[in-house]
């Protein structure tokens, strides 16, 4: 047999043996800088961290408050004087437009709604077992007040407990103070 058959024979195995080692030498690095091989036991002194402590499913958020009583869960504002309707319309859909979605909205009548939505966050992924949303309504022909609701749902099994968020309520009150309420 020519010599060139075996210098080109001689070269597909060591290119072979490039490809092999190419492909293998970065998962044996991957493989020790993963931490593989013989690790301590507790026994040998190893510290072993404790789990992390996942929130029961099961559980209410601790800002649900469950009632059917409207007094509980409306707050009044007094609006301040001197602005038209449509300013206090205005402020107050800016507001919801700004943090979340408006699903009902009445320039007229004065009322703004959001959509249900999960708001709550167990272990890093929306709880579907939360709901909540916001209503505000302008009171009477003159707007003088705005009821605000902060409106929530917690699914146990296959009924639906009706309440309200306090921390969300509180959080629209505020707001809606800073921009429409009376000034001290």
């Amino acid at each position: 047999m020519p010599s060139s058959f075996f210098r080109h024979l001689n070269s597909k195995m060591v290119a072979r043996r490039v490809w092999v080692a190419a492909l293998v030498s970065p998962a044996l690095f991957l493989g020790r800088e993963a931490g593989a091989g013989p690790r301590a036991t507790p026994a040998q002194g190893a510290t072993v961290p404790a789990p992390a402590p996942s929130p029961p499913a099961n559980v209410a958020p601790p800002t649900f408050v469950k009632t059917t009583s409207d007094a509980r869960i409306t707050r009044l504002i007094d609006v301040r004087d001197g602005m038209n309707k449509s300013a206090l319309f205005r402020a107050a859909s800016d507001f919801l437009t700004a943090k979340y979605s408006i699903d009902v909205s009445d320039a007229k009548a004065g009322y703004l709604m959001t959509p249900w939505q999960a708001s709550y966050n167990r272990g890093g992924a929306p709880d579907l077992h939360y709901r909540t949303r916001i209503i505000i309504r302008f009171i009477g022909d003159d707007w003088k007040q705005v009821a605000v609701r902060a409106e929530a749902n917690w699914q146990r099994d296959d009924e639906w407990d009706i309440g309200y968020d306090t921390q969300m309520l509180e959080d629209v009150v505020v707001e809606l103070r800073t921009r429409i309420g009376k000034r001290s």
